[in-house]
């Protein structure tokens, strides 16, 4: 990300009025390695191919903002590996994680495990040594690592497990749910710091991603879930702390302690109304959304776009506090022209404004 995009997101992040809404989108390897047509596995593992891909979407989409930008990911890969959870890759597709346990019964089995060194366990040692090398390859240049990323510490749970079985776990055994949840916290902080050490100086925004605690009523996520993601983002004195959240499962459960988790930007599901979002989390929350990343940036027409992209910023009226963006991120399938409707849309949406 460049220093003038980062000052936008960062001005966004403050809930600033803006001269225009500028529009951004979360990516990675669910959509980016169709989009540039390149293998899967070449994403992860080749550093060339993996920059290749950056470069074209910067020039593609020279005005979309990235997040968080220069992401070496593995998918869900890098947490869950670390606790001892087995991996399936393919070149067609993101890879694929086996839980350790299939029955809640077995629980146990989770709270023998050890907390994670992300400098030697899993595949982290990988990308924070990707992360070196990036960081070494982007001196000279106007781009630079802003933000480090990490998956959120029930979203690491749930691959340790099944999702139908944490759900059964968190009303039947809720207190060994919390110590497994306690684990993953203190990885996510670890994760980050390393993170940061790796990619250098210029970061100074993180983003956590768990889609997890959306399917918790608000009884469950104040116990389970927000004492533990506000440890992490309270871990961080940096300008910009971004969730991902784009589970609508619990309506709009969470949307009232968003900024009591310390979180400016927030990225969550198409489902939920703009306006109604807006109410809800206050005027200190960013919104990072929210048009419909599969039945309308991926399946949809170009007209479709077009026509939501207004409808939407009609509805929200305002430059501040918002980067128009998908609720949630950047679906498989989506093609070049719907990524550019939804670009010129909100920038023609900006011209009649002025």
């Amino acid at each position: 990300m460049n220093d003038r995009q980062w000052e936008i997101v960062k001005a966004a992040a403050r809930c600033e009025k803006l001269d225009q809404v500028p529009a951004g989108m979360i990516v990675d390897s669910p959509w980016m390695p169709g989009y540039c047509g390149v293998s899967t596995l070449d994403y992860y593992t080749d550093l060339d191919t993996w920059f290749s891909c950056y470069d074209k979407l910067r020039a593609d989409f020279p005005e979309m903002i990235l997040f968080p930008d220069y992401w070496v990911e593995f998918g869900m890969a890098s947490e869950s590996v670390a606790f001892g959870c087995k991996a399936n890759f393919f070149s067609y597709q993101p890879v694929c994680i086996q839980h350790i346990i299939e029955d809640m019964d077995d629980i146990d089995r989770l709270l023998d495990l050890e907390v994670p060194d992300p400098e030697v366990d899993g595949f982290m040692p990988l990308a924070l040594n990707y992360y070196r090398r990036v960081a070494e390859r982007l001196k000279g240049t106007d781009e630079k690592i802003r933000m480090v990323a990490s998956r959120g510490p029930l979203n690491i749970v749930s691959f340790l497990m099944t999702v139908p079985e944490f759900c059964v776990a968190v009303k039947a055994d809720p207190d060994s749910v919390k110590k497994v949840i306690e684990k993953a916290t203190e990885l996510c902080i670890r994760w980050l710091k390393a993170q940061i050490k790796a990619a250098g100086d210029d970061v100074e925004g993180i983003l956590v991603l768990d889609d997890i605690c959306g399917f918790l009523n608000e009884e469950d996520y104040l116990a389970l879930a927000h004492p533990y993601l506000k440890k992490i983002f309270d871990t961080f004195d940096v300008p910009v702390k971004m969730f991902h959240n784009d589970n609508f499962g619990n309506n709009y459960t969470t949307f009232p302690y968003i900024q009591d988790l310390g979180v400016n930007i927030f990225n969550f599901s198409f489902m939920a109304d703009i306006c109604e979002a807006r109410k809800k989390l206050g005027d200190k929350v960013c919104i990072l959304g929210n048009i419909a990343p599969r039945d309308i940036l991926a399946v949809g027409t170009p007209e479709q776009v077009t026509a939501e992209v207004k409808r939407q910023l009609d509805a929200y009226g305002s430059t501040a506090g918002i980067i128009f963006s998908a609720g949630g991120g950047a679906s498989p399938g989506m093609p070049k022209e719907n990524c550019r409707a939804f670009l010129d849309a909100v920038s023609a949406w900006n011209k009649e404004r002025r």
